[in-house]
């Protein structure tokens, strides 16, 4: 196996991709929507917009059988961010470079790769849009076409950022450890310590006049889905649920997984007729569609708690404590429902 080259920029390589804001943080529907479009279009199981950084490779979105972050030392991206050009590798058992690395001899048995660099203003190459397949296979004129223009999709969204300001404050404070550490390693949404600090700091910017709701959503009899399908299924749901909440919520809308089955939307410069329109999309993204599981198709409803921050709940404890007694109405009332 060939380790990839150091590129001759990495330090300032290194600043353009902490610039951006992406690094170590959650997943994001306007990044999930480029994958999800990539590995369908080219027909291939496995899309990564990928962030080669110091010592890891980050998947800020993926599809299909990948981890969220693997060793720089043994990734295929690592080797394509050192030209400008795409970056094939039409069977990985053949080519010396990568014919005994662990993602080819091991899961995800990597056989096909592609990938474009993406690149910031500063012609800085900070990861790769990629497509994968256990299969060796080449790739036409047109579908490599195809995968440059989504990888300029993906440079656009990487250079524009969407995060509401607590959230840039939040990556922008913590050192690379700790941001990891804010991040939910089942669903990729930020966990119960970093929503809650999310919560406490979008109160205080909401004194100062813009309206903010917060949403809890709770999965409708989850336990029966665990004790039915097992632990891995459950598992599948939340992972299916966080995405369907990132894909009705707003872009800037924090999402963080309070507990369990429980997630938190933090709705910034929102009101209470907006939000609950955000939370009845919500409701229709889950019930509308099943959700696929190893045992076949599964229906799921989910119910939901909104509270809005007025005089008399203004701080962290009351305004999270109304949207869970709000939780409870709606699932008291017969559930898959909003509740306020």
């Amino acid at each position: 196996m060939k380790a990839p080259d150091i590129p001759v920029d990495e330090v300032h390589r290194m600043a353009a991709l902490r610039s951006t804001g992406a690094l170590f943080s959650p997943s994001e529907e306007r990044f999930d929507r480029i994958t999800r479009l990539t590995s369908q279009l080219l027909g291939v199981p496995m899309a990564v917009i990928s962030l080669v950084a110091d010592q890891t490779q980050w998947h800020k979105s993926f599809t299909g059988p990948v981890t969220a972050e693997i060793p720089r030392r043994i990734s295929f991206c690592a080797h394509a961010i050192l030209s400008s050009k795409a970056f094939v590798v039409e069977d990985a058992r053949l080519d010396p470079r990568f014919a005994d690395n662990p993602l080819v001899t091991g899961e995800p048995f990597i056989r096909f790769y592609a990938g474009y660099p993406l690149e910031m203003p500063d012609g800085s190459r900070v990861g790769t849009l990629c497509v994968m397949d256990t299969q060796p296979r080449k790739l036409t004129r047109q579908q490599l076409q195809g995968l440059r223009d989504l990888a300029a999709i993906a440079e656009s969204e990487l250079q524009r950022g969407q995060l509401n300001a607590s959230q840039r404050e939040l990556i922008r404070e913590r050192d690379e450890l700790k941001l990891k550490a804010s991040v939910d390693g089942l669903t990729r949404v930020w966990n119960r310590s970093a929503i809650t600090e999310l919560v406490a700091a979008e109160i205080a910017r909401a004194k100062r006049g813009a309206p903010l709701c917060v949403a809890m959503v709770d999965v409708d009899h989850f336990k029966k889905v665990n004790d039915t399908y097992g632990h891995r299924t459950g598992d599948i749901v939340l992972v299916e649920l966080a995405a369907r909440i990132r894909r009705a919520a707003r872009e800037f809308d924090a999402v963080g997984r309070y507990g369990g089955e429980e997630f938190i939307i933090v709705l910034s410069n929102c009101n209470l007729e907006t939000a609950k329109a955000v939370c009845e999309r919500i409701r229709r993204f889950v019930e509308d569609d099943p959700f696929a599981a190893p045992t076949g198709e599964l229906r799921v409803t989910v119910s939901i708690g909104l509270a809005a921050l007025d005089a008399e709940h203004a701080d962290l404890e009351s305004l999270v404590g109304v949207a869970d007694a709000a939780l409870y109405k709606a699932k008291g009332n017969g559930r898959n429902q909003i509740a306020y």
